[in-house]
């Protein structure tokens, strides 16, 4: 008869896409895991995998398993909850955020759900946009708060906020109080974060796709370095308004206006299809009114 302990190895390799991953996610060995399959193909009568090695893929037989597996994986986790919710057993959820979450609304989040979800142990992972994106889906984390742009089909998401960034550029810089062209915008040193930044990636396609070279000045993945760095005249940046509205409005630095300025950018909670906690939905809803809290003050 087929048992969870195969159903999981066979969930598990198949949505991280390694032996390896399915072993650290399940706490095995990969040749437990490989033992596992082995009897699932077993107990099935048919071959669950078509071809071997790298080129192996799921058979007809496979994709029917692998969809009830989904289902049943998707109730374990909702009873799980049940459970957890009943019995106040600690969980932990382990979540990526990054440093724009962490210093603007999470300490309310996580306030609220110590309030809400006691039962919970929240593992914060502070990290840069395209690093949480790749840790979601090696599943070393269960949800991330990430920008839309790095949400992929593997995921499922809930929009949280929509994030206005702007130019900032040292107080002491003469702009004349006018519209600039990117052409014009080109001619400081752009500071940017490190190379899987979502903020570096948005300056890089800007400009690529006006067919403009700029001189980059790889700062630091600390957004207040960056500010400091643009206090000390090093060059200019892109950074979110509201983080240092306090200090345009004393006049440590000034915006500059584009001809055509920057888009928001949309942050969401993200986690892996059927592979999702049994309370994602109660954590997305907290998430969503500390995101929108924050928003309007």
């Amino acid at each position: 008869m087929i048992n969870l302990k195969q159903i999981e190895a066979f969930y598990w390799t198949l949505k991280l896409g390694t032996l390896q991953r399915a072993a650290t996610q399940l706490f095995l060995t990969q040749s437990a895991v490989t033992k596992r399959l082995q009897e699932l193909e077993k107990q099935a009568c048919l071959p669950l995998f078509e071809g071997s090695g790298p080129k192996a893929h799921l058979s007809a037989k496979g994709a029917e398993l692998l969809e009830a597996c989904e289902g049943l994986i998707d109730s374990l986790a909702r009873l799980d909850g049940l459970r957890g919710a009943s019995r106040h057993t600690l969980r932990t959820v382990r979540m990526g955020l990054t440093e724009l979450v962490t210093v603007t609304w999470f300490s309310d989040f996580a306030a609220r759900v110590k309030a809400v979800h006691p039962e919970v142990a929240l593992h914060p992972d502070v990290d840069l946009s395209a690093s949480l994106q790749r840790k979601l889906l090696d599943g070393d984390l269960d949800l991330v708060v990430i920008p839309q742009d790095y949400v992929t089909p593997a995921m499922a998401a809930i929009d949280l906020q929509s994030v206005e960034f702007t130019w900032l550029a040292p107080a002491s810089l003469a702009l004349h109080a006018r519209s600039l062209s990117l052409k014009e915008l080109a001619q400081w040193p752009i500071i940017v974060q490190g190379t899987h930044s979502g903020i570096t990636q948005r300056c890089e396609q800007l400009f690529a796709r006006a067919g403009i070279e700029f001189n980059r000045v790889y700062g630091s993945n600390s957004l207040f370095a960056l500010v400091a760095l643009i206090r000390a005249g090093v060059g200019v940046s892109c950074l979110p308004r509201g983080l240092f509205g306090d200090e345009i409005r004393r006049g440590e630095l000034q915006e500059m206006r584009l001809d055509t300025p920057p888009e928001p950018v949309n942050y969401q909670l993200a986690f892996l299809k059927h592979g999702h906690l049994g309370l994602t939905a109660s954590l997305a809803e907290l998430a969503s009114q500390c995101a929108a809290a924050h928003t309007n003050r």
